[in-house]
């Protein structure tokens, strides 16, 4: 996983590859700022601390914003740095539109802008992580499962995410590789829920109409951990052999599950020290002048029935 490829993806407006308007050519970087609006994920404390230590390796100064999942703290704090002497911007849009106003105004002020998990109109590079091949690579593992367990028969509950590009195109590839790998199975409920607290809910609903769901995909590894959750305090056994719960991005919480052979069965994540290092090393290449510095990470699956990958996982979140 700590190969990167040029991503394909990305969109920019004339003028943008690189240098900003009116500007003689590239400009070195030596100050970055990540923004990062999802602040109380585990996976932003757990990448945080290698991305400063890799930066300073990197002579490079890392500036972090705290969003504090909130758009009007998140354009607060892009803001305040637009003046100041950051030389990149590398920010998660947790409202396309209006960051894509930010992204305009930092180019404008001869700043890099990276968007992280997708792309805006307005941008120099995009970093992603195969956002749509996660889906489908949880999706298949879990068909697969559904036809050596289940016959090929089961309701499934899947747990999307409608609001940003990296949800949709995850949340296409768990609906289109299910529907591959086990055409029998049957989605009973998608719904849209990010957090742990907003997936225990939809998962608590959707048991209360459909009791024998065995099988919960999750767009966002957090929600998997609600949804693990709901089905416990539903009275389901955490070693049940029927049901099988899944998320995309890991989580200490599910990395823990999984070693203990729970039915938390797999995850699909991207390699943590791969991103905190693209984090730094796509501005860096935008002011050594490359043209096409866009990274899209690839990701793998991760079962319960690998510990030595489920063990490596826990070690970086610090577990």
């Amino acid at each position: 996983m700590g190969a990167t490829t040029a991503c394909g993806t990305t969109t920019e407006q004339p003028g943008a590859g690189g240098t900003a308007s009116g500007s003689a050519g590239p400009r070195p970087v030596k100050k970055i700022l990540f923004d990062y609006p999802f602040t109380s994920l585990p996976i932003y404390a757990a990448l945080t601390p290698i991305m400063v230590d890799y930066a300073k390796s990197k002579s490079v100064e890392l500036e972090l914003t705290n969003d504090n999942n909130d758009l009007s703290q998140q354009i607060t704090n892009l803001t305040t740095y637009l003046n100041s002497d950051v030389d990149a911007v590398v920010s998660f849009p947790a409202d396309p539109a209006s960051l894509e106003v930010m992204a305009k105004q930092y180019k404008a002020a001869g700043k890099y802008w990276v968007t992280y998990g997708g792309d805006l109109p307005t941008q120099d590079a995009t970093l992603q992580f195969s956002f749509e091949d996660s889906g489908r690579q949880l999706a298949q593992h879990a068909g697969a499962w559904i036809d050596d367990t289940l016959g090929g028969q089961a309701k499934v509950l899947i747990i999307e995410d409608q609001t940003i590009q990296i949800g949709r195109e995850r949340t296409k590839g768990l609906v289109e590789g299910l529907a591959e790998a086990a055409p029998g199975a049957q989605i009973v409920v998608q719904q849209q829920g990010v957090s742990p607290s907003e997936a225990l809910s939809v998962t608590s609903a959707a048991l209360s109409q459909h009791p024998d769901i065995a099988v919960v995909l999750t767009a966002v590894g957090d929600a998997a951990q609600g949804a693990f959750q709901a089905l416990v305090t539903a009275g389901r056994s955490e070693t049940d052999p029927k049901t099988y719960v899944g998320g995309l991005d890991a989580n200490l919480f599910a990395l823990q599950k999984m070693k203990a052979g729970t039915f938390f069965r797999a995850t699909v994540t991207v390699d943590g020290i791969a991103i905190a290092h693209a984090v730094v090393d796509i501005p860096l290449a935008l002011g050594q002048g490359k043209e096409d510095a866009s990274i899209d990470l690839p990701v793998s699956l991760i079962t319960m029935n690998d510990p030595a990958a489920v063990d490596a996982q826990i070690k970086i979140f610090g577990g």
